[in-house]
């Protein structure tokens, strides 16, 4: 038989197959007339099929079971390629020339393909102005552009565009001319296309047994798409020579990545052993054989959709090869050797930006390198120093850096092949936590014993380095099946651990505590076993050490919404009462008093109702109430409690049909003790004022405020003196404590140092530096409470006032500087509604001089003690109208309450107005409260409308709801507390 490449069918003529039948060569499923249309090569008649039969062709110790077609009058015997390939006698080599033709004048295109790209229209057009080109390169442009012209990818532009882009051109090392248009303004009104790009996570366990790859590299791959003519005006661009636009995908449409990737994947979706990403296309086998039959399909596909390739680019049959940043040879990955050596070669870095630099490619080869962030550290170090942009890092570079610098690039020497995936083979977690940081390690086995596939670690937060070893243990477990969530949901694996009380905390019959639970909740949908090996023996254990910092995202509570679900309670039937009344020693009692008139001390409380009781049906009524046995009243205070009423709402609710005695108590206990009211409930009353006695003499006590940006962008550093109610305002940009500093140091060598000085808790007020610089001057410095302003009323009213002119100002058109002034002038020359005097008359004990004309001698001295009693009248007055008007009463937080936090930062309109930590007080002065977070030990201080107490603690649990628990009293509510 011929081999013939070209012939995708086995044909054999009508003289051969009567020498076949002669010596009875087995043939199965044999046809007459099969509806096969065949052609000759350069012909357009079809040839005359008399039959085709299927048979096995042996040849060099291979078999093949194949179809072959019997040709009336045929000259030859033809074997197809599909069969000589799988036989071995074909080989495709690395020239394929139906593919990789040369570049005609007009550039290919996918056949059948025409992509429109989709766009939001609520996006209004824009047109923008050409930009000049340098002249030296103004001819290689108009060429660029004919040969595109010529090419068939752009196309001129006879009539006005809604969208108008500039060109961007980059010249090429060889002087050629790049030709790029700044499609950013365009790309705002595209719609990204949903489809997602392949990860190397989800591509490299598909090649986990390749022994031969081949690489193909697809030309200028986005021109090779046509677009629809109705998307082409998006592509408008200016040049000197007119508007042109693409008739083709370009470079620059946000949505073409995406688009392209769809379509080559549909493209190539029924060929074994393909994957692409974008324009580079990887083929594997796992044996030379299978790989040049995938390959040969590959190129058929390509060939049938006439896709061009750079010849330059392919890469046919190799057993190394570079895709995506990575190294693919057949025993695993490795980086690419030329970042490697861009590390190696990197200079002592001399500014933060290229010390960030230096991390940041340090970072791509981390997943290969088990103790990076062990030697990283020492370079992270200087990160957190905060230093400002440009800045110089020398004076920090210690020995400790050059160290750390040094021995990473000879870790480089030895970097580890990572293995592929294997979805059968058996699969371990290895998790390590030590006091700073979490480790994790994949390994897979098989026969030729165990491989890493991957490393993990990351860095404890504040608040988790305080929790205890076993939480740790049990964090670092979570954490690292979470971080290898892609390969092992869905599958059996190792749990391992070298800390032996997981075993059992882990398991069915455990009861850990809530944080723990949450963990194992997580784990729930994950199929594993928790497996122990001391700490000597565990890979993972060095990971944990030192690691590199990450941000940590807080812990879902939407773990546990399957018990939520499960916690709802059942409906109480009316056998459950007739049960539980029977055996209920409270009803028997009752019964004994109404019919036999013995009424036990225990109810007395029902003796009352007398009158009113009766028995039906062994049920107790209280005229037509149903008196709920004590076991099932926890369960209907429960049901009643569903949608969450408030405490009349749910009053109402029960009184309509049960009963039992004290029922409001039980109903005011338990909505209270609901944490889902008390978290989204209103906060409590405020407190009575407490006003500020008037200080002895001015500039003893003064608050101050920062207040910006302004429109000019600075700021006002706003001082106020409270008994004379003073001002001095200073107008600054920078708002650092030195700068705050150095203002205080100004106003004080004219004014003098003051006993105390009040401010809010801006990051400039509670540094070290300003606290050194209070105690240095013998100042009192007192922060307000943080969130209440309130408490820093008398300089925030000020603020109030000058906003008020400074609005003013800008509608008017003035220089808001100038404006300031003024008011500065006017507020100080003013006599205050308290006071009755000018502020600047009570400090400087004589009156400013302003455009109001005065007498020469109206600078007497007087007495100002009635100014005492007077500030005292209005602050009594405004206490006693604020009080009322807010319903203001004591706080009763005493130490050692449990409260909740009002939370400060809510994210939509469904976040709690409480945050459900708790909190313990500490201390409690008036509505100064400070409490301590009971997990982390975290002191904060806040007024009084920002706590919520804890009342106790109530879930409906249907364990909890069918106990047998006697009725509802404090201990059922407060047992969690």
């Amino acid at each position: 038989m011929l081999i013939d490449s070209g012939c995708k069918s086995n044909l054999i003529t009508d003289k051969a197959w009567e020498y076949l039948k002669i010596h009875k060569v087995s043939c199965k499923n044999q046809t007459k007339k099969p509806n096969k249309i065949l052609l000759a090569y350069g012909s357009s008649i079809p040839l005359d099929v008399k039959g085709s039969f299927e048979t096995e062709i042996k040849t060099n110790g291979k078999t093949d079971p194949c179809s072959i077609y019997v040709i009336k009058n045929g000259s030859r015997n033809l074997l197809g390629k599909d069969s000589a390939i799988r036989l071995g006698v074909l080989k495709v080599g690395v020239s394929i020339n139906h593919v990789d033709q040369e570049l005609s004048k007009q550039f290919p295109k996918f056949k059948g393909i025409l992509v429109e790209i989709p766009i939001n229209k609520s996006i209004k057009p824009v047109i923008q102005p050409y930009r000049r080109i340098p002249i030296p390169i103004e001819e290689n442009i108009k060429r660029k552009i004919k040969e595109l012209l010529d090419a068939d990818i752009i196309e001129e532009v006879d009539e006005p565009s809604s969208w108008v882009s500039p060109i961007v051109p980059i010249l090429k090392d060889n002087g050629d001319i790049r030709l790029c248009v700044d499609m950013r303004r365009a790309n705002t009104a595209i719609l990204r296309e949903n489809h997602t790009l392949p990860s190397m996570d989800h591509l490299l366990p598909k090649i986990r047994k390749a022994k031969y790859f081949s690489k193909l590299d697809i030309k200028n791959a986005f021109h090779q798409v046509e677009l629809h003519p109705n998307s082409r005006y998006l592509t408008t661009f200016v040049t000197s020579s007119g508007l042109y636009r693409y008739k083709r995908l370009m470079f620059g449409v946000s949505c073409a990545p995406e688009l392209f990737q769809k379509i080559l994947e549909k493209m190539i979706i029924k060929c074994e052993g393909v994957i692409n990403f974008i324009d580079d296309i990887l083929i594997w086998g796992s044996s030379g054989e299978e790989h040049d039959l995938r390959l040969s399909q590959v190129l058929d596909v390509l060939n049938e959709n006439n896709v061009l390739l750079n010849k330059d680019k392919c890469l046919y049959k190799v057993q190394k090869v570079k895709f995506l940043g990575h190294e693919l040879t057949p025993e695993g990955v490795t980086p690419l050797p030329k970042y490697i050596k861009s590390i190696q070669e990197f200079r002592v870095p001399n500014t933060i930006e290229e010390l960030q630099s230096f991390l940041g490619l340090v970072n791509y080869i981390n997943k290969w390198i088990p103790k990076l962030a062990t030697i990283n550290e020492p370079l992270r170090e200087l990160l957190r120093i905060k230093l400002g942009k440009k800045a110089n890092i020398e004076k920090y570079w210690t020995k400790k850096q050059d160290h750390a610098f040094k021995c990473l690039k000879e870790k480089l020497t030895k970097i580890e092949t990572l293995g592929y995936y294997d979805v059968k083979d058996k699969t371990q977690v290895i998790a390590d936590a030590s006091p700073v940081g979490l480790g994790a390690v994949l390994v897979q086995i098989d026969e030729r014993g165990p491989r890493i596939i991957g490393y993990g670690n990351r860095t404890l937060t504040d608040c988790e380095r305080k929790y205890s070893q076993t939480e740790k243990e049990a964090l670092a477990l979570v954490w690292a099946v979470e971080h290898f969530n892609t390969f092992l949901f869905g599958k059996e694996f190792d749990l391992i651990t070298d800390h032996k009380p997981l075993e059992f905390l882990f398991s069915p019959k455990s009861k850990p505590c809530a944080r723990v639970e949450r963990w194992v909740l997580k784990l729930q949908a994950y199929r594993y076993k928790i497996k122990y090996k001391p700490g000597n023996t565990n890979i993972a254990d060095p990971l944990s050490r030192l690691c590199k910092e990450t941000n940590v995202q807080p812990i879902r509570d939407d773990h546990i919404c399957q018990i939520v679900q499960l916690a709802k309670p059942h409906a109480i039937s009316m056998r459950d009462i007739i049960l539980q009344s029977g055996s209920d020693l409270e009803i028997t009692n009752v019964k004994n008093g109404l019919y036999k008139n013995q009424w036990d001390e225990s109810v007395k409380t029902f003796k009352i109702f007398e009158d009113e009781l009766c028995f039906y049906d062994n049920i107790l009524l209280r005229g037509n109430k149903i008196v709920i046995p004590n076991k099932l009243r926890k369960q209907v205070l429960v049901a009643a409690h569903e949608g969450h009423p408030g405490i009349v709402s749910m009053k109402e609710r029960l009184r309509a049909k049960v009963w039992w005695p004290k029922i409001d108590k039980d109903v005011e206990m338990l909505v209270k003790s609901c944490n889902g009211c008390t978290l989204v409930g209103l906060p409590n009353l405020l407190i009575p004022m407490k006003r500020r006695e008037l200080p002895a003499e001015p500039w003893v006590d003064i608050a101050m405020d920062l207040l910006g940006p302004l429109p000019t962008n600075d700021y006002l550093l706003v001082v106020i003196d409270y008994y004379s109610r003073y001002k001095e305002i200073k107008i600054t940009k920078t708002i650092n404590s030195a700068q705050i500093t150095k203002y205080l140091k100004e106003i004080f060598s004219r004014l003098g140092y003051p006993v105390s000085i009040n401010a809010d808790n801006g990051r400039q007020f509670i540094s070290e530096e300003f606290k050194n610089f209070c105690a240095e001057c013998d100042i009192k410095l007192l922060n307000s409470i943080p969130y209440w302003p309130q408490m820093n009323g008398e300089v925030e009213r000020q603020n109030r006032d000058i906003l008020k002119r400074l609005r003013i100002s800008q509608l008017e058109k003035k220089d808001l500087k100038e404006t300031l002034y003024e008011y500065l002038m006017m507020y100080n020359s003013t006599p205050h509604s308290v006071t009755g005097k000018s502020p600047s008359e009570l400090f400087f004990n004589r009156q400013n001089r302003d455009e109001i004309p005065m007498l020469k001698n109206m600078n007497s001295k007087e007495d100002y003690s009635e100014i005492r009693d007077r500030d005292k009248l209005q602050k009594e007055k405004g206490k006693e109208y604020g009080d009322r008007k807010r319903r203001a009463k004591d706080s009763e937080f005493i130490e050692g309450d449990k409260v909740y936090l009002k939370n400060m930062e809510r994210t939509n309109k469904l976040t709690a107005n409480f945050s459900p930590t708790p909190h313990v007080v500490e201390k409690s002065v008036g509505g100064d409260i400070t409490v301590r977070n009971e997990e982390t030990g975290q002191r904060l201080r806040r007024n009084v409308i920002h706590l919520k107490k804890i009342e106790g603690s109530w879930n409906s649990i249907r364990d909890e709801t069918t106990s047998s628990s006697g009725g509802l009293g404090s201990k059922d509510y407060n047992e969690a507390n």
